[in-house]
């Protein structure tokens, strides 16, 4: 009984011990709070931005951020900087400017709006750990835009894909590194100003930029050692228009990886032949009728790449032959394109990437094919066989408009032909593969002359 009456003495000191801890910190805050309340000025550790106004009145806080406005951008406030390249981008240039009476009225508010216990949450907070009003300066955003456009002009750059260059005269090949692009991002660089203008009127804005890595880097050459495989066809500098045509096609398959197990498409490469795109109006053939047609000539092209993609031992997927044989291949190795239509692919069948170029020297047009080089690696060739020659018919189409006796040749004939065309791969001079590619047909072009009937009239006796 002794001990029940002894832990009952003890907890009722502890409670009156507590009692009087909370009595005399309310009367501690009561007393605080009492004192804010007959303040005239702004709350202690309140501050605009990183300016300090606690304790002074709305008129000298309005008055000491107008001087520190005044003082920080005397000098140019924001400095823009990326990497080792540093631009200032002054107050008068943004327009750059504050409402020093609101913010200052804004700083005296605090603590003072709002129920009696928000009101004192306010000010004790800002007593003990600062309250800080951003600063929400305001500026010319299109200025901002005009400035930042600026600097980005000097720090954009193009990504460019990493090549390969022969070096000398040797099929040996170097690699040129590819080029990292850069492109800045001007919303987040934009929302970096504002936000720090909240907070500083003199800050070092880091510029956002975007690294853009090209699709073909060094590392694709890796197992790239030399040349595989190269062919060359000729064209008439004399005609402008097919050389102009030629030129934009070489440029477009000119320095293209294909990946192992990836498919060339020529197409998908050179685009559509149009005249927006620079290309001219020059001979091909049009549902068998040699006409003027955009990019014409293109065809010689695929079909230089064509030859040197058999002769790199790749799989040809699609290959349509010319409706006549071109001259610039011999019969049965031409690969024809149209827009939309035709299309000429390969597909990279070796075990390692290879590297196109296609190039234009004088009247020479060259395809480069780079892979890996292999020992005892078999000699390839392309031949035709089983060649049929038919020759044209004449058709004679009688003229009652032209004099009797007289011929015209309405339409020169052109000899057919029939080919099949074979890849050989031969190892050790021994034919290892006989690979049939395709029977092509050639109709022949049906030789068309008008003869006159016509009978003058008798000259009248004199």
């Amino acid at each position: 009984m002794c001990f029940v009456q002894t832990v009952t003495s003890k907890n009722s000191s502890i409670i009156l011990f507590l009692i009087i801890i909370m009595i005399f910190s309310s009367i501690s805050m009561i007393a605080a709070n009492t004192t804010f309340m007959v303040t005239d000025g702004i709350y202690q550790g309140v501050t605009v931005g990183d300016i300090h106004v606690g304790g002074l009145s709305v008129t000298q806080a309005e008055q000491k951020i107008i001087a520190e406005f005044r003082e920080r951008t005397a000098k140019a406030p924001i400095t823009a900087v990326y990497q080792n390249q540093k631009w200032t981008i002054t107050a008068q240039e943004i327009e750059l400017g504050i409402e020093a009476d609101k913010l200052a009225q804004q700083a005296y508010d605090v603590g003072r709006n709002g129920n009696i216990v928000h009101r004192l949450k306010e000010r004790y907070l800002a007593v003990n750990k600062g309250h800080s009003l951003p600063l929400t300066a305001h500026y010319n955003h299109d200025r901002v835009h005009a400035i930042l456009l600026d600097i980005t002009r000097s720090i954009d750059r193009q990504p460019q894909n990493a090549r390969l260059r022969l070096t000398g005269n040797s099929f040996n090949v170097e690699i040129v590194p590819e080029t990292i692009g850069r492109r800045v991002d001007l919303t987040k660089t934009i929302a970096g100003i504002s936000e720090n203008l909240n907070t500083s009127l003199m800050f070092t804005l880091n510029i956002s930029v975007e690294e853009l890595i090209p699709p073909v880097v060094a590392s694709d050459f890796a197992h790239i050692d030399g040349l595989i495989a190269s062919y060359t066809t000729q064209f008439d500098l004399w005609d402008q228009n097919r050389t102009q045509n030629v030129l934009l096609a070489a440029k477009s398959t000119n320095g293209i990886l294909v990946r192992t197990g990836e498919v060339f498409s020529f197409n998908n490469i050179v685009g559509l032949r149009l005249a927006k795109f620079g290309y001219k109006e020059a001979p091909g053939y049009i549902n068998g009728v040699l006409v003027p047609d955009w990019g014409g000539g293109v065809c010689q092209v695929s079909s230089t790449i064509y030859n040197a993609a058999l002769l790199a031992d790749l799989s040809i997927e699609e290959r349509t032959a010319h409706f006549r044989p071109p001259g610039y291949v011999p019969i049965g190795q031409d690969a024809t394109v149209a827009d939309n239509q035709l299309d000429f692919r390969f597909k990279n069948t070796l075990s390692q990437n290879i590297y196109i170029t296609t190039e234009v020297f004088g009247n020479q047009l060259i395809v480069n094919i780079f892979g890996k080089r292999m020992d005892n690696l078999p000699e390839i060739y392309v031949v035709a066989t089983d060649k049929k020659v038919f020759e044209p018919n004449t058709i004679i189409k009688q003229d009652t408009n032209l004099e009797l006796g007289k011929e015209i040749v309405e339409v020169e004939g052109q000899k057919g032909f029939q080919v099949s065309t074979y890849r050989i791969k031969k190892v050790d001079g021994k034919i290892a593969n006989k690979e049939f590619l395709a029977s092509d047909e050639f109709k022949p072009v049906d030789k068309v002359v008008r003869v006159g009937t016509k009978i003058p009239p008798q000259q009248s006796k004199k």
